[in-house]
C-alpha cells in the first residue's frame, strides 16, 4: 500500500484545501457562517475521499472511491459559487480555486 500523502493527486487536493482555509478561517463566526463551514467541510472531505481511494488495496474499489470524489468536488465549486455570489471571495480567489478543482476533477477521472 502506497501512502497517500506521497501522491500528487492528494497533494493537489490538499494544496487547495489550505488555500480554502487560509481564505474563509477568517470568516468563521460571520453571519455567512453556514456557507464558510460548508466551503472548508466539502473541500476537507474531497481530500479525504482522495486519501481513502488511494489507500484501497482493492484497485478496483479504489478507483470506485476516487471517482466518487467527483461528485463531491462538484459540491465544493457550488459552495465556492455561492459563496462568490455573497461577496465572500474576491473574482480572482474564487477563480483560482474554481480552476483548481477543475482540474482535480480531471486528474481523478483519469486516476488509476
Amino acid at each position: 500500500m502506497q501512502n497517500f500523502h506521497d501522491q500528487k493527486l492528494w497533494q493537489d487536493a490538499f494544496v487547495v484545501l489550505m488555500e480554502v482555509h487560509d481564505t474563509f478561517d477568517g470568516l468563521r463566526g460571520s453571519t455567512d457562517e453556514e456557507i464558510v463551514e460548508d466551503c472548508i467541510a466539502s473541500a476537507t472531505a474531497v481530500a479525504s475521499k482522495i486519501a481513502d481511494g488511494l489507500s484501497r488495496a482493492d484497485r478496483r474499489f479504489g478507483r470506485q472511491v476516487l471517482l466518487d470524489a467527483i461528485g463531491m468536488v462538484a459540491v465544493v465549486r457550488t459552495h465556492l459559487a455561492v459563496a462568490w455570489g455573497r461577496g465572500l471571495v474576491t473574482d480572482e480567489v474564487f477563480k483560482s480555486m474554481d480552476d483548481k478543482y477543475a482540474q482535480l476533477t480531471e486528474d481523478l477521472q483519469r486516476a488509476r
